[in-house]
């Protein structure tokens, strides 16, 4: 049972508010989110589903080093928090305190006591209080005051330095460092395949610049759906490194060919006429010279895939 207490200093509205919001967005039954099992707006109580080992915060090596499986889990959690901005609601708490793992591939998020609603009429947060973590919180959200336009890119940055910390097994990442050598998830795991791609998605979320970042959980769960499907066909974009697979030791390079030096295959209809040709782009390891060839413009339809 988590019951609410008036802190020191704080408005009992305003706490008393904050608790009705949270029984309002538990009482959807989303999955993804904590389930709520009883509440007393009166005694001001709520009763959730209990999670013996704790929070992600108490379990942070759950799912370290484990690519894969942290981004399925991380997905399951995306699409709770997309459902709810594709009501207009905002948590601006994600952090690994408030993620509690249910099992492998499923995560609950809870503690909505500051979750923002389009039709939340009085604000629940003061003029000059500050809003959310700061460890997590976007570099465009002010530190000393109160967000006056709550956006879904303000989840989003959370949501992206959660999935570092599930998969580096680490609290806090500092700023927008996950390419910095000590917080690079390539440079931490790199026999594993899958840290090239799972960097991509931190890519949209931790970002300096709000016009940067995903602007919304909806848009960042097709990222992630498309991560996934590359992580599960053991496939990389063209510019990741790839890892050679015949010494295992080198990387491949891509050679370049351009102009009359290209490397080009004719292509022939069913009468044995020429109607153009492949460009191919050779990737050669840069250990044993292992080459590969890839055609990133053929057929038309993969190059719109991009």
């Amino acid at each position: 049972m988590k019951q609410f207490r008036i802190r020191d200093g704080e408005n009992a509205d305003l706490a008393v508010a904050r608790l009705k919001r949270e029984i309002k967005v538990l009482g959807k039954g989303k999955p993804g989110l904590l389930r709520l099992l009883d509440s007393n707006e009166d005694e001001r109580w709520i009763v959730t589903e209990y999670f013996p080992q704790g929070s992600l915060e108490k379990q942070v090596t759950k799912f370290q080093g484990r690519g894969l499986v942290a981004v399925k889990a991380f997905r399951y959690l995306v699409q709770a928090v997309a459902s709810l901005h594709d009501e207009g609601i905002v948590h601006r708490d994600i952090k690994p305190a408030n993620v509690f793992p249910r099992h492998e591939e499923e995560i609950a998020l809870g503690d909505f006591g500051i979750v923002y609603t389009p039709d939340e009429g009085e604000r629940i947060t003061m003029t000059q209080e500050k809003v959310g973590p700061r460890d997590y919180m976007p570099p465009w959200a002010p530190i000393a005051e109160r967000l006056e336009e709550v956006e879904p890119d303000f989840d989003v940055y959370m949501l992206g330095k959660l999935l570092w910390c599930m998969v580096s097994g680490r609290l806090k990442l500092f700023r927008e460092y996950h390419r910095k050598p000590l917080y690079d998830l390539e440079r931490l795991f790199p026999s594993d395949a899958d840290m090239p791609i799972i960097n991509r998605i931190l890519d949209r979320c931790i970002v300096e610049e709000k016009s940067h970042c995903l602007s919304g959980a909806r848009d960042l769960l097709l990222v992630v759906n498309e991560a996934l499907g590359l992580m599960k066909r053991g496939a990389l974009p063209l510019d990741v490194p790839r890892p050679c697979r015949v010494c295992g030791k080198g990387v491949y390079q891509p050679q370049g060919f351009t102009g009359a030096a290209a490397l080009i295959i004719s292509r022939y209809d069913h009468n044995n006429v020429q109607v153009g040709g492949i460009r191919l782009v050779p990737f050669v390891c840069d250990y044993c010279t292992h080459f590969e060839f890839f055609a990133p413009g053929y057929p038309e339809e993969a190059a719109k895939k991009k």
